[in-house]
């Protein structure tokens, strides 16, 4: 009985252990497949319709929730959950913009995503890395910064050539929130995504 319970133990431990080396290639392979598919669906039709594609196919991707709370930072806290809400309807749409419209100047470009992801926090965070190369242009380094969900990995920031998208976005959010408090910088981010 207590041999088997001993191999029960040890065949669970060795199995969570090959589990969580599995983890860093599932990501890699799924920001793999994530580019190949953008980059699919942005070379079918016209742009505008392209591009709600590709949105559409990528959000599941993303946890924007977590990205806005990272970008917003302390303030976040103290945020009500509508302000919360309105932070990350804004920032989402801010943001899928802002990638679309980078991945349609790249429609054509070569994505070589790495095979050696870094694992932090414990395999709780995985940073896929990838090279953007456009014909003719240097290479730009860019980093997916994922953790596990379900079946899936969700990307929570992005850095391109060392810059992180968060922290850069944060030191924005910092400079309104305290001129014009949280309602104001849901009201910057309204006018920027409605063009005004």
């Amino acid at each position: 009985m207590k041999k088997s319970s001993f191999f029960s133990a040890l065949s669970i431990g060795l199995m969570s252990i090959s589990l969580a080396v599995a983890a860093p290639a599932d990501a890699v392979k799924q920001i793999r497949e994530n580019s190949v598919q953008v980059l699919s669906i942005l070379k079918q039709g016209d742009a505008n319709s392209a591009r709600r594609k590709a949105e559409a196919y990528a959000l599941p991707y993303f946890d924007f929730e977590r990205m806005t709370a990272l970008a917003v930072g302390a303030p976040w806290r103290t945020a009500t959950p509508a302000q919360k809400q309105a932070l990350t309807k804004e920032f989402q749409t801010l943001l899928i913009r802002t990638y679309s419209g980078t991945m349609l100047k790249f429609k054509n470009a070569k994505v070589n995503v790495k095979d050696n992801p870094k694992v932090n926090k414990g395999g709780k965070e995985i940073i896929v890395r990838a090279e953007v190369a456009a014909a003719g242009e240097k290479a730009v380094n860019m980093d997916f910064t994922t953790y596990q969900s379900g079946n899936r990995y969700r990307v929570y920031n992005v850095a391109v050539e060392g810059a992180s998208l968060v922290t850069v976005y944060r030191n924005q959010f910092g400079e309104t929130v305290k001129a014009k408090g949280v309602d104001g910088l849901i009201a910057d981010l309204k006018a920027k995504n409605s063009g005004k």
